[in-house]
């Protein structure tokens, strides 16, 4: 293809293509760095920050926002009902995430919180659709000029270890780990946990009620979050915490058995898991009870769930033929299903949680 004239200069056509082009180019440009711009817009160096502000509220003048970022990209957000009486503050704990200048915090909550963050610094508010809410109503909240720390007191799940006279705690929705206060019900912390432990300093899931505080270390005298432990409510050796941002799939997932009838499964030497698989090939059941093999067939239809024609192996086990059996009662009652993040639920017609499975991604 020729660019030129007779006289060797550029033809007009190809002049005006190279002007268009040099346009799309800055554009491109352009576009991408404003891109960018929205990326970096929260990105800062001097974690932790505190956001806060009052936000409408459908029953009461306001609700008192205040949110803490740390630079491992966990967060506490604290929500006070104003003019609501006692019990009206309330804590999320989760891990923050940044996306194409929108902040959004993962969380165990069913519906996840999400803002708009604004070219001033402030963050807006979205709804569950993460678009802006259209109002006339104020939902933004400003950056602190200083850190205002926020201290969650709330239950807790976690992973509890002990050792050398001294407890950590590892919170499962921000994995920020605690020093554990040696008040208040620490001790029964403590008598549940040697319970259930194999090794010394053995990560175990425990279920309590606390709240934190900064308290100066023994040894250096820094400040630390601390965990003051108000009641020890339950432990789950088989359990870990799971991960944010995604739920397992009931279908053709291994399901390992973690709690039967709110008590602790124990998986005894030389003998299965108790388990379920419910596979997609002709609704099929397969698993089982810690002692024999299941076998069976299920219905399932949106959040409900039975069981048919469920039968086992037949061999006699030393130990664990309790827990089979009453695994064997439970699959006959079961109506409900639940998924929350790693974990499985199963219910009966009224919605009791009968039993507790975790996903297990085998190798």
């Amino acid at each position: 293809m020729n660019f030129t004239d007779s006289s060797g200069e550029l033809k007009p056509e190809f002049d005006m293509l190279k002007k268009c082009l040099f346009l799309m180019s800055i554009l491109f440009l352009s576009a991408c760095s404003s891109e960018q711009s929205e990326e970096r817009r929260l990105i800062i160096e001097d974690f932790p920050v505190s956001y806060s502000g009052i936000l409408p509220c459908a029953d009461c003048p306001g609700i008192d926002y205040r949110l803490n970022l740390f630079a491992d990209q966990s967060y506490y957000l604290q929500l006070h009902y104003q003019e609501s009486g006692e019990n009206s503050t309330f804590y999320q704990l989760g891990q923050w995430q940044q996306q194409t200048g929108q902040l959004r915090l993962l969380s165990d909550h069913p519906q996840q919180t999400a803002f708009q963050i604004e070219r001033d610094g402030s963050i807006s508010l979205l709804d569950q659709e993460y678009t802006i809410i259209n109002s006339s109503l104020n939902y933004q909240l400003q950056r602190d000029a200083e850190f205002h720390a926020v201290y969650p007191a709330m239950q807790f799940n976690g992973k509890y270890s002990y050792m050398a006279d001294s407890g950590i705690f590892k919170e499962c929705l921000t994995g920020q780990r605690w020093f554990v206060a040696h008040e208040a019900d620490n001790a029964a912390l403590e008598s549940l946990y040697m319970e259930y432990v194999d090794e010394v300093n053995q990560p175990i899931l425990v279920e309590l009620t606390g709240y934190m505080e900064p308290r100066a270390n023994s040894d250096t005298g820094e400040m630390q979050p601390t965990l003051i432990v108000t009641q020890a409510r339950d432990i789950w050796p088989g359990e870990t915490c799971g991960e944010l941002g995604y739920n397992e799939n009931l279908i053709n997932t291994y399901w390992k058995l973690t709690r039967l009838n709110d008590e602790p499964i124990e998986v005894y030497e030389q003998q299965r898991e108790p388990s379920l698989i419910l596979a997609s090939e002709e609704n099929r059941l397969s698993g089982s009870d810690g002692c024999n093999s299941i076998m069976g067939s299920f219905q399932l239809r949106e959040d409900k769930l039975k069981f048919n024609r469920i039968a086992s192996t037949m061999m006699a086990c030393a130990q664990g033929m309790e827990t089979a059996q009453a695994m064997h009662f439970m699959l006959e009652k079961v109506r409900y299903w639940k998924i929350e993040g790693q974990h499985l639920e199963l219910a009966d017609v009224n919605g009791n949680v009968m039993a507790r499975f975790e996903a297990v991604h085998l190798q």
